[in-house]
């Protein structure tokens, strides 16, 4: 990594900061079924392998006679009405960062994204949040991240400026690695912390903990010490 200062936090949402992976998931299978798409055996290990790529992707694989747009539409609506929670001690460390940092969000989430957000109290938290509504393409897709640079560029915060947190290799590792920009593994969510060292990410840079990555992005910071 540089040594540049760090003004600025990107977070992915799905298995960072909400506790998503295997209820995302759960949540997809109930969508299916009540599209009355099948789900064999088959389908259910071709998920696990997939899961993490954009739900379009998802919904391709799995169930390629559906529409995208019909079964997406109805997970966006199941989702924009039932929560689902933070990881412990998110909402602690994302308030003490915001008070130092500019904070965003780059998800593959749509329209559910806010409700997901505002049920957890964190929106506010966050400068910016950039869904899938909001850019023309998905993580890893190096254009996915342009609405972000944008805004950050209006509070003059350069990509060299920000590292990116995520949990997972193909959507976000990738994505960071693409552009040069700094980056933090979260191994709660998708990815071991053997996947991201295959990967080739620096064991350094690989975080099991909440109090390990607020110790790790402060590290990151100006002049200015994160509250302990």
């Amino acid at each position: 990594m540089n040594q540049k200062k760090r003004k600025g936090v990107v977070f992915d949402l799905d298995g960072t900061l909400l506790d998503s992976y295997h209820e995302g998931a759960r949540r997809f299978f109930a969508v299916a079924d009540s599209l009355g798409l099948p789900i064999s055996e088959d389908i259910v290990i071709r998920m696990k392998e997939i899961w993490g790529l954009p739900g379009g992707a998802i919904v391709q694989t799995c169930w390629p006679e559906i529409s995208v747009a019909t079964f997406m539409d109805a997970w966006e609506t199941f989702d924009s009405n039932h929560p689902i929670l933070l990881f412990s001690g998110i909402q602690e460390l994302i308030r003490q960062l915001s008070c130092h940092m500019v904070l965003s969000i780059l998800t593959g989430r749509g329209r559910s994204t806010h409700f997901q957000l505002q049920c957890n109290n964190i929106e506010h938290f966050f400068s910016f949040v950039c869904t899938l509504d909001d850019s023309p393409v998905a993580k890893p897709h190096t254009k996915s991240i342009e609405p972000l640079i944008r805004q950050y560029a209006c509070c003059d915060i350069a990509p060299e400026h920000l590292v990116f947190v995520g949990d997972s290799i193909h959507s976000d590792y990738n994505l960071a690695r693409a552009l040069n920009m700094d980056f933090i593994a979260i191994t709660w969510g998708q990815n071991t912390r053997d996947d991201f060292l295959k990967a080739g990410l620096g064991e350094q840079y690989i975080v099991d903990s909440r109090e390990d990555l607020l110790r790790l992005i402060s590290n990151f910071t100006a002049d200015q010490v994160l509250e302990r």
